[in-house]
């Protein structure tokens, strides 16, 4: 059983409707099998300079705004169709039009996900026309470019006997970082308040975050989303703690952009594959003739890409 399986409750719909229904409620969830306290924080705990930095960012991307606001400054609604266009396009863009599908379905729980071969889209579609062209930075010029370049490795599917050190952070960050390029505002403000939201969950009840995180997410759906997210793998969500991992998306974000400064802002060797910063010169050891495939938004022109890098690094305080 995978770890998010593990994760997800067997009542997770029956007290989804008893919360919704009292939000002062706290959901008891069951399990397949039960969940420890190691697995839950595997991904660490949150640090204090990383939520005082989400908190800064947070106040600065609300002062005088919604979430609404913020999310209206990304363009017009796109069309179910529209949206298949644009990321068919994409994916001829890097010659991967062979390589993926794009599939909808109101069933899939993530607004987005990608695998060796798919592209899938949750139904209704709502995307706005710059969040959409994130997303596609953030799938396929990040996660789809990185895996097909592991492919190709020597090190392929050897990384844990050679090694390599857990990718997670490093994927996700350069990924969310890339998100953020075609954005109007630039603010990291989704990944800012799941950290805090990571960190709140680790001393209040299901109800309590869920009032917590109320003053930045107003669309139900998706802050019942968050609040699940943390708390999930606990039984009696009135009780302190919860699953970390959306502690990487933020500190993943802050050490790529750090690492990608002090490089001139070229993220070549990051797609020698799936990787973290702790070991290119590794990888680039054992691949030294290797050009990986890279990204249109940076090959294209690598000095818009590093100034789309910087404008985000001002805006959000990494410097």
């Amino acid at each position: 059983m995978s770890l998010i399986s593990k994760l997800t409750p067997i009542n997770l719909l029956e007290e989804k409707a008893k919360f919704l229904a009292n939000p002062s409620y706290n959901p008891q969830f069951i399990y397949e099998e039960p969940v420890d306290v190691k697995t839950l924080i595997k991904y660490g705990l949150p640090q204090q300079k990383y939520i005082d930095l989400a908190q800064e960012i947070l106040d600065r991307a609300y002062y005088g705004r919604n979430e609404q606001d913020l999310l209206m400054m990304e363009g017009p609604i796109l069309t179910q169709t529209e949206v298949t266009g644009k990321t068919e396009k994409f994916l001829k863009l890097h010659r991967l039009e062979k390589r993926y599908k794009v599939i909808w379905s109101s069933s899939f729980v993530s607004r987005t996900t990608i695998d060796s071969s798919t592209i899938k889209y949750r139904i209704p579609s709502q995307f706005r026309k710059n969040e959409l062209l994130g997303t596609l930075y953030h799938e396929i010029g990040t996660h789809a470019l990185r895996r097909i370049n592991y492919e190709q490795q020597p090190w392929f599917k050897k990384k844990k006997e050679l090694g390599f050190a857990d990718y997670l952070k490093t994927e996700e960050g350069l990924a969310a970082l890339h998100s953020l390029m075609p954005s109007v505002n630039k603010y990291a403000y989704e990944m800012a308040s799941r950290y805090l939201a990571v960190a709140y969950a680790q001393q209040h009840t299901f109800s309590e975050l869920w009032k917590y995180i109320g003053k930045y997410i107003q669309d139900e759906e998706t802050r019942w989303m968050v609040a699940l997210r943390q708390k999930r793998g606990i039984e009696d969500t009135s009780q302190p703690g919860g699953f970390t991992k959306d502690l990487v998306y933020f500190e993943g974000i802050v050490e790529v952009w750090k690492w990608l400064k002090a490089h001139q802002f070229d993220p070549t060797s990051l797609y020698l594959g799936k990787i973290a910063l702790v070991d290119v010169t590794k990888a680039m050891e054992f691949s030294q003739n290797f050009k990986p495939s890279l990204p249109s938004f940076f090959s294209i022109n690598p000095e818009k890409y590093a100034q789309a890098l910087i404008e985000i690094g001002n805006i959000n305080v990494l410097v």
